[in-house]
């Protein structure tokens, strides 16, 4: 089913100004890491703060390299103590999670509230990557892209 969602992808795009969509029945917001799961690449940026210089670093590559993210359904998803005042990505595909939604995803990944990490999720539910520091865009697209399903993805026509 994913392959043939994928086919909508480009025109799903073109539809949205901001985001990619995996799929038609894709959330463009989803609320949960199940929502996300085969439509999208979490990438989990668990933070201390909104404040923190980690998180602020994480976003800006990110937004940076927004084209590159949206190519590789990457959907940048910060895990925080608390929203308030969080700063929206300026073109990054992101969703903002509900804080008991947050405080679930902690504790399944074992990450203090006081801890920064980085964890992409492939489109499968599996970790592919964890650090406690910022993630360049190169080292997130070279990673994804020795992904099985992202292999299939380029060799489409018309791939990302």
């Amino acid at each position: 089913m994913a392959v043939r969602c994928r086919l909508f992808t480009l025109t799903l795009f073109m539809c949205s100004p901001l985001f990619a969509q995996a799929c038609p029945d894709c959330n463009v917001t989803p609320k949960s890491l199940t929502e996300m799961r085969n439509c999208y690449r979490p990438l989990l940026v668990f933070s201390p703060s909104v404040n923190d210089p980690r998180l602020k670093q994480q976003s800006a590559r990110l937004d940076a390299a927004a084209d590159d993210m949206m190519d590789r359904f990457v959907m940048y998803t910060p895990v925080l103590n608390t929203t308030k005042d969080f700063q929206a990505p300026l073109d990054t595909p992101f969703t903002l999670l509900n804080v008991k939604e947050m405080h679930l995803i902690r504790s399944r990944f074992h990450i203090p509230a006081e801890q920064f990490t980085v964890m992409l999720i492939d489109e499968d539910g599996s970790e592919k990557l964890r650090s406690t520091r910022p993630v360049t865009a190169n080292r997130l697209n070279t990673l994804i892209d020795t992904l099985p399903a992202r292999k299939r993805e380029m060799q489409r026509p018309h791939a990302n």
